[in-house]
């Protein structure tokens, strides 16, 4: 049986050459040019599987869930042995649609016929994320766990799956990942945040500080990234924000103060405090009256938000929620609460 997408039917050299310039130019974020590359592609041949993977990806790019789907089942159809389409079906069915039920269904059912290292590891990860969601961690951990044989030297990677190991409390393994991802000097910062995350996470106060100390020092000596704001803009974006609350609140928050800084103080974090935080809520709530009065601050650490933050927008965002997370605060919400506010 012949493993082109239509059976005998071979793709056209330059069919195959767009395609490729197609997926480049995704890669590259010039999303505008492989779709202009689609509009030629499809008018040639709208069912070769080529150029249905291409429009799953551009529409998968966009965010257009529901077109990325179709196309991916659709190719999922015209190549039924490749499990490529399935892991992006699942992806979206977890990240996007939030079912982490049926996105374990979906990727179950890509084992049978996976041969590629590359692909194994992606399906492992969706694996082990939706049992994570679904809180199964000890099923999270066994998935994991099919990796420890396999030959993984990028950092990123690495990193990414230290993640899913702290999450899944396998807080060995995420180690073992972490000492991958400190061989790439770029990010050797990330990294050592993860690591105090892991010393957070198993009680070991005195590394965690230790090890996030060396974080502020490394982010505070970093070069600024490719987006930035002025502590002025960082003040009307908040202030607007805090409009959006009511006259009542707006009154109550008459005595909060808000502070901007580009990092927690090594005094903040020596009292536990993440040195990558965006926001930070201090003193007496207004359901503590009662308590001994106190500075009461809302902190905004500069370098960080801009450090998550792809684009201005993304930015004036970022601060607008860390404002009204931290505002939260004050008026005794919890962290349930403000994940049901979409602030968490």
């Amino acid at each position: 049986m012949s493993s082109s997408p239509h059976g005998s039917r071979q793709s056209p050299p330059r069919l195959t050459a767009d395609v490729e310039r197609g997926f480049s130019a995704l890669e590259e974020g010039r999303i505008d040019d492989a779709a202009e590359l689609l509009e030629k592609l499809q008018k040639l041949d709208r069912k070769n599987a080529d150029v249905v993977a291409l429009t799953a990806a551009i529409a998968d790019a966009r965010g257009e869930i529901e077109e990325a789907l179709a196309r991916y089942h659709e190719l999922s159809e015209l190549r039924p042995d490749d499990p490529m389409p399935r892991i992006c079906i699942a992806r979206i069915q977890l990240h996007d649609q939030g079912n982490p039920d049926e996105a374990l269904d979906t990727i179950d059912a890509v084992f049978d016929f996976i041969d590629e290292e590359r692909d194994l590891i992606d399906a492992v990860m969706l694996r082990a994320e939706a049992l994570i969601v679904l809180d199964d961690l000890e099923a999270a951990r066994t998935s994991l766990s099919e990796l420890a044989t396999s030959v993984i030297d990028e950092p990123d990677l690495a990193l990414d799956l230290a993640e899913l190991a702290l999450a899944a409390e396998d807080f060995a393994t995420a180690k073992r990942w972490i000492e991958i991802g400190r061989k790439e000097a770029e990010l050797v910062p990330d990294a050592l945040h993860l690591l105090g995350r892991v010393y957070e996470a198993t009680d070991d106060r005195t590394e965690m500080v230790a090890t996030w100390k060396q974080v502020r020092a490394l982010d505070a000596a970093a070069a600024p990234g490719d987006v930035a704001i002025s502590e002025d803009e960082i003040v009307r974006i908040a202030e607007e924000a805090l409009a959006e609350l009511s006259e009542e609140a707006n009154q109550n928050l008459e005595r909060v103060a808000i502070l901007i800084d580009d990092l927690p103080s090594d005094e903040l974090i020596a009292d536990g405090v993440d040195p990558r935080l965006l926001g930070l809520f201090q003193g007496t709530g207004m359901a503590d009256d009662s308590a001994a009065p106190s500075v009461t601050t809302i902190h905004l650490f500069k370098r960080n938000l801009e450090r998550v933050s792809h684009d201005l927008d993304e930015l004036a965002e970022q601060v607008r929620i860390t404002v009204l997370h931290e505002t939260a605060h004050y008026f005794g919400l919890d962290e349930e609460d403000l994940e049901n506010l979409g602030l968490d």
